[in-house]
């Protein structure tokens, strides 16, 4: 009998081997496949879903309700009953403790200390903001004692989502309407229970993603640096505002304003 060649062999070793690669690589489920590890699916879900989306994957915990039930139908999407491990990308969860944290150490052994892992990913807003910009799939928890100021200074760099909710029921919310990708939590008023708690509804429903309403991830987000002297995220340039009559481009003191009507203006003065 005459065995297989040195070329088949190898050509079986080589597909065996890309086999196990696939197995332990990224997820790659069908094309027109979403997960969905949330617990309950409802109406809002399915209309946020895409066209291309032919079958939805839910644990066996997930409430379908009946609204929701009856738009699948209508849509022709299938459901898939799948294991939880499957349905929930896990994504890649970081946090920064800002500086004036009260209790700051106390906090980080219990977030280090929490179920699922997590990693300090920088010193401030700033920071933890670049950290999520600069891969996919990531989300940071900011605790700090000024929100307004860590959220708004979060915001400024491209492809953050964030917001600064006051407990847990609004970090849900934050993560199921805006996608959410960067919270930020004043620890003042919340014990470490409370805390701990905020950051796991945070993760509850998977990895970060962009809703249908801000492109579903592909939203272009605006530039919003400028070019002041001294701005924390301080841009080379920033695009000139076109002319328009009446308008005076190099005002005394460095504004911008427009010209009153009876001046032969446009009316406007900001």
């Amino acid at each position: 009998m005459i065995g297989p060649t040195i070329a088949q062999v190898d050509a079986a070793v080589r597909l065996v081997l890309a086999g196990t690669r696939r197995g332990a690589g990224p997820d790659r489920r069908p094309s027109g496949t979403i997960p969905f590890a949330g617990r309950l699916l409802g109406e809002r879900h399915i209309a946020a879903i895409g066209p291309e989306v032919v079958e939805i994957q839910v644990t066996p915990g997930t409430v379908i309700t009946p609204i929701a039930r009856d738009a699948l139908k209508r849509r022709g999407i299938a459901v898939r009953l799948v294991s939880e491990a499957r349905a929930a990308r896990a994504g890649e969860w970081g946090f920064v403790l800002e500086d004036g944290v009260a209790s700051a150490d106390a906090i980080r052994r219990a977030i280090l200390a929490a179920p699922g892992g997590w990693d300090e990913v920088g010193g401030d807003a700033i920071e933890a903001a670049r950290w999520v910009a600069g891969g996919i799939d990531r989300g940071a928890v900011v605790i700090t004692p000024e929100a307004s100021v860590a959220c708004w200074l979060a915001a400024q760099v491209p492809g953050v989502r964030s917001a600064a909710p006051g407990d847990a029921d609004a970090v849900a919310r934050a993560a199921d309407r805006l996608g959410a990708n960067l919270i930020v939590l004043e620890p003042a008023g919340h014990p470490i229970p409370s805390l701990l708690h905020c950051l796991k509804v945070f993760r509850r429903a998977g990895a970060p993603e962009a809703p249908a309403w801000l492109g579903g991830g592909g939203f272009a987000y605006e530039d919003r640096r400028s070019d002041w002297p001294g701005h924390v995220l301080a841009h080379p340039s920033v695009a000139e505002e076109s002319e328009v009559p009446g308008r005076r481009t190099h005002a005394e003191g460095g504004d911008r304003r427009w010209l009153p009507e009876e001046r032969g203006g446009a009316g406007r003065v900001r």
